[in-house]
């Protein structure tokens, strides 16, 4: 059922970007992690099932034909509609650097694409995660963790914390835990992410100065995933409409702010949030 999961996701981004607020809540930003952890999941599997007829090249090849094609369109309306500079377009079009664009202040033409960028890096790295033991993964997922976990006291604490690969990394390979079935890790990390969870929400109802709310939505997300994806996974073989419903999730995820824009460039003003 992963297809429909992941077309829900998309539309969670879409209405976050619409307006959709949930107590000041950001859904988009759950359904975000929530990708995560999926790619980390579907990836281990994809892997290995390429690896075994094209290797690495095979794999690398699958990921680039999934979605840079309707990137690349995507890039270039969005340049069309919102004219920049040939450096910034080419730039967009490299995909890649968008996700750090919070230091060098790249204008990013597709809204969503930092995202991808970031899953992008994951693609790069999961040839080598994928041979990895299961005891070195939970090494680096405690890395990135603990850097997630103290990010509200870094520069930039939102890169650490949501948008770049380091601190999100926890995610993915979480998502590559489920897929080994390594449920005392998980558990462990089910209940760290509950304790900062906790820890963020008093911290900022205390007032303490931290900047901790993408960290609150980034623990909803993560603490949504980890069941989702562990209670979805035995029931998705291979079903006609639910692969179908999925095929819809990567457009409307990257389209939809272009959308956005050309519709409150032509109507009235005030008639959107």
């Amino acid at each position: 059922m992963f297809g429909s999961y992941r077309l829900f996701l998309a539309l969670l981004v879409v209405l976050s970007h619409f307006g959709l607020i949930i107590q000041g809540l950001n859904p988009g930003q759950w359904a975000v992690i929530c990708f995560y952890v999926l790619s980390g999941f579907l990836m281990e599997r994809q892997y290995h099932k390429l690896a075994q007829s094209g290797g690495i090249f095979s794999f690398y090849l699958d990921r680039l034909l999934r979605i840079y094609p309707i990137y690349l369109i995507t890039t270039i309306l969005c340049a069309i509609a919102t004219p920049v500079g040939l450096r910034d377009t080419i730039i967009n079009l490299a995909l890649l650097p968008l996700n750090y664009s919070t230091f060098t202040h790249l204008p990013i033409l597709v809204g969503p694409a930092w995202s991808l960028a970031c899953e992008a890096h994951f693609y790069l790295l999961v040839p080598l995660l994928s041979g990895l033991s299961t005891r070195a993964l939970r090494v680096l997922l405690a890395l990135s963790l603990g850097l997630f976990a103290f990010s509200g006291f870094l520069p930039e604490s939102t890169f650490w914390a949501y948008i770049g690969l380091p601190g999100t990394l926890f995610t993915f390979l979480s998502g590559i835990l489920i897929s080994r079935q390594d449920w005392s890790a998980l558990r462990l990390n089910y209940g760290i992410m509950t304790l900062l969870l906790l820890f963020f929400v008093g911290a900022k109802f205390f007032a303490t100065g931290l900047p901790t709310g993408i960290h609150i939505n980034v623990c909803i997300g993560y603490l949504a995933a980890i069941p989702a994806t562990a209670v979805l996974f035995p029931f998705s073989p291979k079903i006609a409409w639910d692969q179908f419903l999925g095929l819809f999730s990567y457009p409307i995820f990257l389209v939809h702010m272009l959308v956005l824009s050309i519709y409150t460039a032509h109507c009235p003003k005030g008639t959107i949030s």
